[in-house]
This record gives C-alpha cells, sequence and structure tokens, in this order.
C-alpha cells in the first residue's frame, strides 16, 4: 500500500483511529461551546512530517488541507441514516464545518466533520463529529455508526491540535486508576459517558503530556 493512502486514510478518517479518544458522546454541552473565528480558513499540516518523524527523507507525503468554514445554518442529520444530510435547515450557534483532504487528490474528495469549540477551564478542545465521507461501498457505509474525537487545541498564527492518546487510556483503566463508562472489544475503547463525566476526564489529564498522543499532534500553518 502506498505511503500516500495510509497517510491520507488515518488523517482523514481520525474517528476510526487506534491512537485517539473515541466518544459516542460529545465532549460538550451548549454552555461550553465558544465561537472563536480565528480558525476560520484553509489549514495545511507541515507536510505532515512532525506526526511522521522515523520516515525517511526521500519518502512521499502528502499534504493533508483542514479547510474550515461556518454556516449560518447547519443540517440537523436525520437518525439512524448514513445517507441522508438532513431533514432540516436550522439556524447556527458554534458548529463549524471542516473538509480535509488531500492537496495531491480531486478536492471533491473530502470527509466532512462538524467542528465544535470547548473551553474548559484554561483550555481549548475540539469536538469532530463526521457529516459525510466518501460512500464507495454502500454496504460497509450501513455498517459504520459515527463517534466523536475530542483534542486540545491552541489558535494562533498556527492550529496546535494534541489528540488524547488511546494506549494512555487503557493503562488507567489497567491500573485502576479511573472510573469512566465506555465499552471494550479488545480493538478499540469507546467512551460512552455523558459530557459532564467526559469534562471531569479531560479536565484532570490536560495538562499531562502524556495523555496526549506522540503520533496524532500536528501543526498546521494558514495558505
Amino acid at each position: 500500500m502506498k505511503i500516500r493512502t495510509i497517510v491520507t486514510g488515518l488523517l482523514a478518517t481520525v474517528i476510526i483511529s487506534s491512537c485517539t479518544v473515541l466518544s459516542f458522546y460529545p465532549l460538550y454541552t451548549e454552555k461550553e461551546l465558544v465561537r472563536d473565528d480565528r480558525i476560520i480558513g484553509k489549514w495545511q499540516s507541515l507536510n505532515n512530517k512532525d506526526s511522521y518523524p522515523t520516515l525517511e527523507n526521500n519518502t512521499e507525503i502528502d499534504t493533508l488541507i483542514w479547510e474550515i468554514s461556518y454556516q449560518k445554518t447547519v443540517w440537523k442529520k436525520k437518525l439512524n441514516n448514513p445517507f441522508d444530510r438532513g431533514s432540516e435547515d436550522i439556524p447556527n450557534k458554534f458548529t463549524y464545518t471542516l473538509h480535509l483532504y488531500d492537496k495531491s487528490m480531486p478536492k471533491n474528495k473530502y470527509t466532512e466533520f462538524h467542528l465544535h469549540l470547548v473551553r474548559l477551564g484554561n483550555n481549548l478542545f475540539i469536538d469532530l463529529f463526521p457529516e459525510e465521507w466518501q460512500k464507495d461501498d454502500t454496504f460497509l457505509a450501513v455498517h459504520l455508526i459515527s463517534v466523536h474525537t475530542f483534542a486540545k487545541i491552541d489558535i494562533g498564527n498556527k492550529l496546535e491540535i494534541n489528540w488524547f492518546d488511546s494506549e494512555f487510556l487503557q493503562n488507567l483503566f489497567d491500573k485502576n486508576k479511573i472510573r469512566i463508562k465506555h465499552e471494550n472489544n479488545g480493538v478499540y475503547i469507546l467512551l460512552t459517558a455523558k459530557p459532564e463525566e467526559l469534562q471531569k476526564f479531560v479536565i484532570k489529564y490536560a495538562n499531562e503530556d502524556k495523555a496526549f498522543s506522540d503520533l496524532m499532534k500536528y501543526t498546521l500553518t494558514k495558505i
């Protein structure tokens, strides 16, 4: 498999990455949501080399584009129907739209997420939830369930994004250091706690470097 395919697939479908913490419920309730329109625009990772330091210098890695926008209305998706864009258009308060795509690929080949900014204490986080993906395999698509992922973010001239590490979470469970509702099928851990319980976990470990995945740390620059 080409490294281009691996990198694009891994990043654009971060929701199913074994490196990140997956959650059935969002990290937020409406009272924790904030707007910061500095995040709007087109951003690129630094050739993804910051996330793949072990790759040889002559290895070809394409640039992933993070295109973030804000619309006045958003679609409210129908339940249990991954193919329907939604049944109603509702006023938008806090929802950003993120399109992830590889710079070398056709622009219509993207994965779309709803992105929310969540303020917890002195830290800012993003919560991503997939809204649209390429449905080349209908049978596969009907078996997929969308989940939330969340990361710590700093917004400035660059976007610094740090995803929570699933191995760190697993170690906490193994050592009985936390009790948070979850399911473990031996491959993935899916948090099933409601937002208030998720927030307690995130706040507790927000300033611990080891809580974040070295593989999933990104520095994005605006283009």
